[in-house]
């Protein structure tokens, strides 16, 4: 019986056909990453309101929001959980909450954005931040790779450059 078995076996591999199915291929990532138009999301991004009065940092890992200090009032640094965003449409959506338990919603939207001032600043993402009940509308980009505000380099004297400084000592200081 088990001869009769293996010789069925046999000949049934011997009607098959003779040719090589093909290896599969593995999925590769695309190696562009997400992006929302031209901007990777896969780099650190920055956004900003005209007024210079707050700036959110969103990079892989990492979102931090500064509020700068003006007219009485002391700056300060606010965490929010690290997520990805959800792309649709020319959407990308972060969908977080602050170290409070206040839900935090970030819209970047593919939409040029300018920011006014003197030089006026392109960026080619308009952004909405909600924090709990408090909307925050500006321009948003990749974040330029010397940290500062303006793009490209102000002159000295220039406003935006004081306004990294005093960023900068808010964030040093830790308020």
């Amino acid at each position: 019986m088990r001869a009769l078995a293996l010789a069925s076996l046999l000949a049934l591999s011997a009607c098959g056909s003779k040719e090589k199915a093909e290896e599969p291929v593995a999925a590769t990532p695309s190696p562009t990453g997400p992006h929302l138009g031209d901007v990777s999301l896969d780099q650190p991004l920055r956004a900003t309101d005209n007024a210079l009065t707050w700036s959110l940092e969103v990079a892989p890992g990492s979102i931090m929001m500064t509020r700068f200090a003006g007219h009485g009032s002391q700056g300060s640094v606010s965490q929010f959980y690290p997520v990805a965003p959800q792309l649709s449409d020319d959407k990308a959506v972060w969908t977080t909450k602050d170290t409070a338990g206040a839900p935090v919603t970030i819209t970047f939207t593919n939409t040029h954005c300018t920011e006014g001032g003197d030089p006026a600043i392109d960026r080619p993402l308009t952004a909405e931040v909600k924090i709990g009940e408090t909307m925050l509308h500006g321009c948003a980009g990749a974040r330029p790779a010397d940290g500062l505000n303006s793009q490209p380099l102000a002159e000295p004297g220039n406003v935006a450059l004081a306004n990294d400084s005093a960023a900068d000592e808010v964030v040093g200081n830790g308020h």
